[in-house]
């Protein structure tokens, strides 16, 4: 394979402020050398590339990746997926990943997706059938049958066999079934629900699975090697799910310092997902919705309304102090909805700095290091180094200047995966 030669670039590696002038080698799918000076003569067969400036970076991670959501219209219960047949949502779920590799994810770990069809992408992504990121694949999603989601947006009545994206249990051996299933049929990460909150009802103090519950869904993933994550927005659920060992842990509206204390001893990652809730705000709160609400339910849509606007304030307040304490924090959120189409993920990255304040570097380092390590693959992953996959992103323009760079599609004049080009708009005439 061609070797390519990336010189002058502004090297934004994952971990440190951006560095100038930098020539990084490609050798095959790897990354074969990193010079601040003392360049070496390319070869005869190598690509050299100018970049004159422009920024060389990893490849992006999205954590908390759906990839069977498409436009879900609003009121509509993500948990249903059953509009569709399961052939048509594997369509859309490929379209999905393609989506994500063009915006310069390299990278997801998935949420939660119906019908084995994360098994059948990341085959299909083995075998070169279809084009996206390095997956980790979802499992349905696994709660009790007091979950909200389990019973309003389930409209238990209706007698459905057809569950769609939820699985429901009650008890430790039922639920240690369940992920035994989940693990035959393809998936990596186990998904559960623990609380409600984050858009599914108002957040109450509470955990929805029984501790023996909680502790054979862990005990059965992690005896065979798979990941546990958990919709967990209530303290109580979050510091359940970090004492049992859950390693990624969504939205965490409420956590609070003893959270933290133990989500660093546990070594969890916590995926805080922030924008939805903000865009669910803006539509929901709008006039035109609440003109719709019928007497009936308005007590709860209003409560529900209510207990986001104080989590995802207390969590926007809150969150620098988890970055400050050394958690780790990744990037991805409930891309498919209406309110937040796939393809806009780096807006994601653009929020937490100008809504929540983070520093861009930071932000930068969630969506690559910490998404790598996330993943379980942190030594290939996530920076750049001699020796790790080369994962790559070219940007016209400094994410560590200007976060906002990264949402524009043609300002990525490349997209890197494992040394081959996926997206390349590299000018010819930036050639040596």
């Amino acid at each position: 394979m061609t070797r390519i030669v990336f010189r002058n670039a502004n090297l934004v590696d994952g971990e440190n402020p951006a560095r100038p002038g930098v020539t990084v080698i490609v050798d095959g799918e790897r990354i074969d050398g990193v010079y601040d000076r003392a360049v070496p003569e390319p070869g005869p067969g190598d690509r050299v590339i100018d970049l004159a400036g422009r920024t060389l970076m990893p490849g992006l991670f999205s954590c908390h990746f759906h990839t069977t959501f498409h436009e879900l219209a609003p009121g509509e219960a993500p948990a249903l997926q059953i509009l569709h047949s399961p052939a048509t949502y594997t369509l859309l779920a490929a379209r999905n990943l393609r989506t994500a590799l063009e915006c310069g994810v390299t990278g997801i770990v998935c949420s939660s997706a119906p019908y084995g069809i994360d098994a059948a992408l990341k085959q299909g992504l083995g075998e070169g059938w279809i084009t996206g990121p390095r997956m980790l694949g979802g499992s349905h999603e696994l709660m009790a049958t007091n979950d909200i989601a389990a019973g309003v947006s389930r409209n238990y009545w209706l007698g459905l066999g057809n569950q769609g994206l939820v699985r429901t249990a009650d008890g430790a051996d039922a639920f240690r079934s369940l992920v035994r299933e989940e693990i035959r049929d393809g998936a990596d990460v186990v998904k559960i629900s623990a609380s409600g909150g984050h858009n599914a009802g108002p957040t109450e103090d509470l955990v929805n699975l029984m501790p023996d519950e909680l502790e054979a869904v862990v005990d059965a993933a992690h005896s065979r090697g798979r990941l546990v994550r958990a919709h967990a927005a209530s303290r109580a659920a979050v510091l359940a799910c970090a004492k049992t060992g859950v390693d990624l842990i969504d939205h965490a509206d409420r956590m609070d310092e003893e959270c933290i204390e133990v989500i660093l001893e546990k070594d969890a990652t916590v995926v805080p997902s922030l924008l939805y809730i903000l865009r669910v705000l803006d539509f929901m709160g709008g006039d035109q919705i609440q003109a719709m609400v019928s007497p009936g339910v308005r007590p709860m849509f209003e409560k529900t309304l209510q207990s986001m606007r104080e989590d995802s304030a207390y969590l926007t307040d809150f969150l620098p102090r988890v970055e400050e304490a050394g958690v780790r924090i990744v990037c991805g959120d409930d891309f498919g909805t209406t309110f937040l189409p796939h393809g806009e993920y780096a807006q994601e990255l653009e929020f937490y700095v100008k809504h929540v304040g983070m520093a861009p570097i930071d932000v930068v380092r969630w969506a690559t290091r910490n998404g790598a390590q996330a993943m379980g693959r942190g030594d290939d992953l996530g920076t750049v180094e001699v020796g790790k996959l080369a994962d790559l992103l070219v940007v016209d323009g400094d994410p560590l200047t200007d976060i906002g760079c990264l949402q524009d599609r043609e300002r990525l004049h490349g997209v890197i995966l494992g040394g081959e080009f996926a997206v390349d708009r590299l000018s010819r005439s930036s050639e040596a």
